[in-house]
């Protein structure tokens, strides 16, 4: 039996342990859509209860993974589109303070305690040279470690443009990150 139907049986040790398991690539993925770390932080929170609250509707038919990313996707997109209505200006603009928090920089980091591609300090800016579909997009692959197929069920796109326009996405950064010589 899944962690998730454990949960629907009101099994609160289960969901401890699917919070342990996949509290840090939710709060890196709600990190890189919001570039904000308070909001990142509540988002992983909501997630975990949207989970536990709506356990008896998940259905086998993707992974609990993209089930889980899912849920912090769109909690995110809501929270900034709430925002975005509250504030005049672009929700995706980012303005950095130059560094993160070192607890932050740490969840940037996989597991194995080695540095992630997503754990440079600047990766969170290079973003920015990305629309939001891009962004998304890498950060699904990058961040949450999703398949293409899963990548697909949660954008509503086949596997094959979703690999397709990541690999354009990632040319796109490329190309940024080549800097004029003096």
């Amino acid at each position: 039996m899944s962690l998730i139907h454990e949960i629907a049986q009101g099994n609160t040790d289960a969901l401890e342990q699917l919070y342990k398991q996949y509290k840090d690539r939710v709060y890196r993925l709600a990190l890189s859509l919001s570039h904000d770390m308070h909001l990142a932080e509540d988002i992983t929170q909501d997630t975990f209860l949207h989970v536990q609250e709506r356990a008896r509707t998940y259905r086998r038919e993707g992974s609990e993974a993209a089930w889980i990313i899912a849920i912090a996707r769109n909690l995110t997109y809501d929270s900034l589109r709430r925002r975005s209505r509250e504030v005049t200006g672009d929700i995706h603009s980012f303005e950095p303070d130059g560094m993160l928090p070192p607890q932050s920089a740490a969840l940037l980091r996989q597991d194995s305690g080695q540095p992630d591609p997503a754990s440079n300090l600047y990766f969170l800016d290079l973003l920015a040279f990305l629309t939001g579909d891009e962004k998304e997009l890498v950060c699904l692959r990058i961040l949450a470690g999703l398949s293409w197929k899963e990548i697909g069920r949660i954008t509503g796109q086949s596997a094959g443009a979703c690999r397709k326009r990541y690999a354009r996405s990632l040319e796109k950064l490329r190309r940024n990150l080549v800097q004029p010589s003096p």
